[in-house]
């Protein structure tokens, strides 16, 4: 008689690790994209193998993208057909023709600012819908945060291509603007002091659209915080005036 009751409790057990792991899923994609992040700049245009390796490893932290954020079937499906193309066209720029790389990059470009976009409005959507917050919740906006500075770095290595002397980039850095790699890494850093507005001078836009790119980032920027910080210190409210309903009640 007592043998049904253990089929319950293995299922309840699993159900707590996995309730678990969901908790600090926001945690581990914060990490897994902080990796990717870091590594790029120092393995960017140093090797063919090296390429590869930094393609594999911003695809991994988008794959963890796609674990923590799209929790429901049909949001994860529009995340896959979003990713998998853009890992394809990533890892196939160095072996196609270079008459083919410049097309080739402009698709990849496309397909990654597409892909983040959906994560951060997804990332955004989620909040808002919340009636509780917790300390993952508050790392899954620093992720949107991130994902929103990796997208705009996609425009404008997109805006480069179609107007190369819309920037002003510092001698000292010019030459990585020759190499796919060492240029979104360039553009990844460029875009994340815009969206802070740091703005440290040593790439600086001087026609549009990269005029336009700028401002526009920095207004979602400012826009991104206002939300994130009203709707965190709303609920974080909302959580301790119902507490001390439940204590004033008992």
């Amino acid at each position: 008689m007592a043998r049904p009751n253990v089929i319950p409790e293995v299922l309840r057990d699993g159900l707590v690790g996995s309730h678990e792991e969901s908790k600090r899923k926001h945690l581990v994609l914060l990490i897994a994209l902080v990796v990717a992040i870091l590594t790029q700049p120092w393995l960017a245009g140093r090797s063919g193998i090296a390429d590869a390796t930094m393609t594999v490893v911003l695809a991994t932290a988008y794959l963890f993208v796609i674990f923590a954020v799209f929790g429901e079937a049909r949001r994860r499906r529009i995340a896959y057909c979003l990713f998998v193309p853009a890992f394809v066209t990533a890892l196939a720029h160095d072996v196609l023709p270079r008459t083919m790389q410049t097309a080739n990059a402009a698709l990849m470009h496309c397909l990654i600012l597409a892909f983040l976009a959906y994560g951060v409005l997804t990332i955004l959507r989620g909040l808002l819908n919340r009636s509780a917050v917790s300390v993952d919740d508050v790392l899954g906006t620093v992720c949107g945060y991130l994902l929103a500075a990796l997208a705009w770095a996609h425009l404008y290595g997109l805006a480069y291509m179609i107007r190369p002397d819309a920037f002003s980039i510092a001698p000292s850095i010019a030459g990585q603007l020759d190499d796919l790699h060492l240029r979104n890494a360039l553009f990844n850093y460029f875009s994340l002091t815009t969206l802070m507005t740091i703005g440290y001078g040593d790439i600086t836009p001087v026609a549009p659209p990269a005029y336009s790119l700028v401002w526009l980032e920095v207004l979602f920027g400012q826009f991104y915080m206002a939300v994130v910080v009203a709707q965190l210190v709303g609920l974080k409210l909302a959580q301790v005036i119902a507490r001390n309903r439940e204590r004033s009640g008992s």
